[in-house]
């Protein structure tokens, strides 16, 4: 988790570094970008974080009680969730029968409501995951304000759905620019386009400072808690001042992101091990969790790289999806429909999970969550302030 917090910085300040020192930023892009040689390190990344809160509600006896309280919330809706997106993904591979225009939102209309709630609800991810580390450094400096709370809830909305939104778009990123596929945006005259991303870049920046003189005006600041704003600002600044650097952007942003939540996993899960020592904790996560993550990974990387959905990463243009599984006799349609429902069940699943695990504010998660991840100080004080 540490590196996830931090490691992102060093990575930016690397990268300006190398290009005043050395001027060698494409070298460093090539090197550790999304696309570079360490591609397996971000599918193992990847997958790892987002199995954690799926295997945490499901795989570990820390819910257990709840799951069979209240089956609707931890299976009934999941199961709902699975079965959609491998329905979903039939209507698409088999899109030719089931077009009811000839307009590509006609023929790819699966496609379409598949990507949009992905990336609509990652963004939200994007945005509870960085509300809750907000949260925990709340906790942790005794600021228990439903200002405070709000706040950083707008912050958070603000820069990670809005601007950087805006940003990705302007930056030609083509999981946000699916989003306006087909309409006028994309035929805005890139002078309305730059003014725009500089509004909008604006007003993150001036929110950031906002938010960084709040928390220094405070009679006890926290600096993790700052730091933290800043980071959540430094990626805008990234992708404004250095669009070239996207790929590096999203070694940054994504391993941050990942890190987090693996660490969070981690720490959560070591610290349920009760009554063992270290060592015994580490022997049982070995043996409990590392082999669903290695099958998880494995199958991940051997699918998503056996055709041009890379659902690791970026989804297929719109254009390129039509001609996609044309040609391709039905059992295989029928096999890549389930393989793409399962991509996208996994993403999805773990969006939810997440959610349902790391919510504090129900009190079941405050009760059995919360003292694995607090000491009884904090928990006593955020239970009293709720």
């Amino acid at each position: 988790m540490f590196f996830g917090l931090w490691g992102p910085i060093f990575i930016l300040l690397a990268y300006f570094g190398a290009g005043e020192i050395w001027n060698i930023r494409e070298t460093l892009v090539q090197l550790i970008g999304i696309e570079g040689p360490l591609v397996f390190l971000y599918v193992a990344l990847g997958v790892w974080h987002r199995m954690t809160s799926t295997y945490a509600v499901l795989g570990t006896p820390i819910l257990r009680d709840e799951v069979r309280k209240n089956k609707k919330k931890y299976l009934f809706i999941p199961l709902a969730i699975l079965i959609g997106c491998v329905l979903l993904a039939q209507a698409f591979v088999f899109h030719s029968a089931f077009s009811f225009m000839q307009s590509t939102h006609g023929q790819l209309w699966a496609f379409f409501l598949l990507a949009y709630v992905m990336i609509l609800w990652e963004r939200w991810h994007f945005c509870a995951q960085e509300f809750g580390v907000l949260s925990i450094y709340r906790i942790r400096a005794n600021q228990f304000s439903p200002a405070d709370r709000k706040f950083d809830r707008a912050y958070t909305i603000v820069l990670m759905l809005i601007v950087n939104m805006v940003l990705f778009f302007y930056a030609g990123f083509k999981n946000e620019q699916i989003l306006f596929y087909g309409t006028g945006l994309n035929a805005y005259p890139e002078r309305l386009l730059d003014n725009v991303a500089l509004f909008t870049f604006l007003v993150g920046m001036i929110f950031m400072l906002i938010a960084l003189t709040r928390e220094w005006m405070r009679q006890e600041p926290s600096l993790p808690k700052a730091a933290f704003y800043f980071l959540i600002g430094s990626h805008t600044m990234l992708i404004y001042f250095c669009p070239e650097a996207f790929l590096l952007f999203f070694f940054s942003y994504i391993i941050h992101h990942w890190m987090v939540a693996i660490g969070l996993f981690n720490r959560i899960t070591m610290n349920s091990y009760t009554g063992d020592s270290a060592a015994q904790r580490i022997g049982k996560y070995c043996i409990r969790v590392v082999p669903i993550v290695g099958v998880c990974v494995l199958w991940y990387f051997y699918f998503s790289h056996r055709s041009s959905l890379d659902l690791a990463g970026s989804l297929p243009k719109p254009d390129d999806a039509i001609t996609l599984f044309a040609g391709i006799a039905t059992p295989t349609k029928f096999f890549w429909g389930i393989i793409i429902g399962l991509f996208f069940a996994f993403n999805f699943l773990h969006y939810y999970y997440d959610r349902c695990f790391y919510s504090f504010r129900d009190p079941a998660i405050r009760e059995r969550v919360g003292p694995l991840l607090f000491d009884s100080s904090h928990m006593d004080k955020a239970r009293h302030t709720d």
